[in-house]
């Protein structure tokens, strides 16, 4: 099973959720270790009884110097914005409570939470949704992303409006597309938003159609498998606007995972341009963290670790 809040990694927990977890003890308790992390997972042992949890529960233990490492890594990506340090020769994980009003602490965390965390069940804390925010955030990263003319907005189920009117402004802001049209004219519309959440350009001067478009989905949680291939920017075209792009929007991928490394390539093939979570923290800067800390401060206060019923 994913490891989800409030309950403990599986004895058979992946490496990156186990990085996971560990940075959420530094953060409940300021600090871990690997031993600590040992002992935390025995107690998934004692309420486990299948067998072959001794066998698993080694397994675990030759991972943590890999989970070190990838928090290490984590740390690289981020730039200066990772809210934890390691010390003790890569033993012991510190969290940078100094630092936790930072934009790249609050988005750190933030996105750490909303992987951890049943974002179906569990997704709207102190009356704000996780989800949304989420597209907030990718649309300010893929503006940050392409550079200082780049404009970008949120076109997902966090921005209101009907989907028709939605797509009269993409084709306004864009200067493309002429306009909404219905492929299907006597079908019923029940489209949100075809699966597309965020959206960023690098606009010319000269207003003509023919720039850098990038399409973005987002997906909180870790359960996106099979979700890569949604979102098709050529399909979207030709389903929803009177004319296509004359060069074919890029996708982008916005996940609050740290993307498990053994599928990076595979995912960037399937899904186009991965903004995972060190990714977006290191193109976060001047974002507007006002919801998301009260969100983040409501959703940390709201479990406790090891609620194992």
């Amino acid at each position: 099973m994913p490891f989800k809040l409030p309950k403990l990694p599986s004895p058979r927990a992946r490496l990156h959720e186990l990085a996971d977890f560990a940075e959420i003890l530094s953060w409940k308790q300021s600090h871990i270790s690997e031993r600590e992390i040992i002992s935390f997972l025995g107690r998934v042992d004692d309420n486990e009884h299948n067998d072959g949890v001794n066998d698993d529960e080694e397994e675990t233990t030759n991972l943590l110097p890999l989970v070190m490492n990838e928090l290490e890594r984590r740390s690289d990506a981020c730039r200066d914005g990772y809210p934890f340090t390691l010390e003790r020769r890569g033993t012991v994980l510190n969290y940078s409570k100094s630092r936790e009003n930072e934009t790249t602490s609050i988005v750190y965390r933030y996105l750490l939470l909303s992987t951890r965390l049943n974002m179906k069940t569990n997704k709207v804390h102190a009356d704000i949704d996780g989800t949304k925010l989420l597209e907030h955030l990718s649309a300010h990263v893929l503006k940050t992303y392409l550079g200082n003319n780049a404009k970008s907005f949120v076109f997902g189920t966090a921005k209101s409006g009907e989907f028709r009117a939605k797509v009269e402004n993409l084709c306004k802001a864009l200067n493309e597309g002429v306009g909404y049209r219905k492929l299907d004219e006597d079908a019923i519309e029940y489209a949100v938003d075809d699966k597309l959440d965020a959206v960023g350009w690098v606009p010319f001067s000269d207003l003509s159609p023919g720039q850098l478009i990038l399409f973005g989905q987002c997906k909180t949680g870790d359960n996106w498998n099979g979700t890569e291939f949604q979102l098709q920017p050529t399909v979207f075209a030709k389903r929803w606007l009177k004319e296509s792009f004359l060069v074919d929007p890029q996708r982008a991928f916005c996940i609050s995972e740290a993307l498990d490394r053994t599928r990076w390539k595979s995912t960037n093939v399937a899904a186009g341009i991965v903004f995972d979570r060190c990714r977006l923290v290191d193109f976060c800067w001047d974002f507007d963290t006002t919801e998301m800390r009260i969100w983040t401060q409501s959703a940390f206060s709201s479990f406790e670790i090891g609620d194992l019923k």
